[in-house]
């Protein structure tokens, strides 16, 4: 490793001197209680391998509240999270008799909510804290303006493990790093079957294993009146397949879902 790889990673990593002005603003980001609300965009596909895949584009809101609770030992911080996002997608795949078939224009709706707990530290040039709770995922597609349509509520409950990362950029401006890893503890998959006109029957399957990925980037402006962000974000899951249901033959397909994003946050 020459001379000016050993910069770089110093510079990266807080092995530069310490500044203390840059120390004391890094460590207001985390100490700070705050609201967030932020509108977000994506772009979602999901997929049944070699069966089916939707794909279409969602809007929607974040929101977040975070408080920091400084201790002798070890500090550490709260953040409550929660999403929503609507739009449609468009469904290419088949019948239940292997006939090719394609759906435009159906209801999907996300939702998310999280709980997050975890220890805080800071280098003369990041503020940094590791994160881990509890994770709520509902997704319903809904293709019922179809003649062949249905509707499909999908439940994940899961576990983040994820860390996330500020650095200073100078002026008034910050990046931040985020990277989590999502194991599955269970997901429900709740089918509502079309029996007829006037009566519907609804199948329910386990999935397990499955897990999820996410990575984030934040460009984020903070003043004495302004603190707003654009942060694009990646989600992706994976799920295996579930066993057969009970009384019915019906089984959910493995599958895999990508959301491609961005936040525009608002901070008070």
């Amino acid at each position: 490793m020459n001379m000016l790889h050993v910069l770089v990673v110093c510079a990266l990593f807080g092995a530069a001197p310490d500044d203390s002005q840059t120390y004391k603003k890094l460590g207001e980001l985390l100490s700070t209680p705050n609201w967030s609300i932020a509108p977000e965009v994506s772009w979602f596909h999901y997929e049944e391998p070699g069966l089916m895949k939707d794909e279409g584009t969602l809007y929607g809101v974040a929101a977040s509240y975070t408080r920091y609770y400084p201790a002798a030992f070890e500090d550490r911080i709260l953040r409550l999270e929660g999403s929503l996002a609507a739009g449609q997608v468009d469904y290419d795949g088949e019948l239940m008799d292997g006939t090719p078939y394609t759906m435009e224009g159906n209801d999907d709706y996300l939702f998310n909510a999280r709980v997050l707990w975890g220890p805080v530290w800071h280098t003369a040039t990041w503020a940094n804290y590791f994160h881990y709770g509890f994770g709520y995922r509902y997704l319903c597609d809904d293709s019922t303006q179809d003649p062949a349509g249905y509707r499909r509520h999908s439940n994940y409950f899961y576990i983040p493990l994820g860390v996330k990362a500020s650095r200073a950029l100078g002026g008034n401006w910050y990046l931040e790093l985020g990277g989590e890893s999502d194991a599955l503890l269970a997901g429900l998959q709740i089918t509502e079957l079309p029996e007829s006109e006037t009566d519907s029957s609804s199948v329910r399957n386990w999935q397990w294993p499955g897990f999820g990925l996410r990575g984030s980037l934040q460009a984020r402006c903070k003043t004495n009146s302004v603190d707003v962000a654009i942060a694009p974000f990646v989600q992706y899951w994976w799920v295996d397949d579930s066993r057969p249901s009970v009384t019915r033959t019906w089984y959910e397909p493995r599958n895999w879902s990508v959301q491609l994003g961005a936040d525009l946050i608002c901070r008070f």
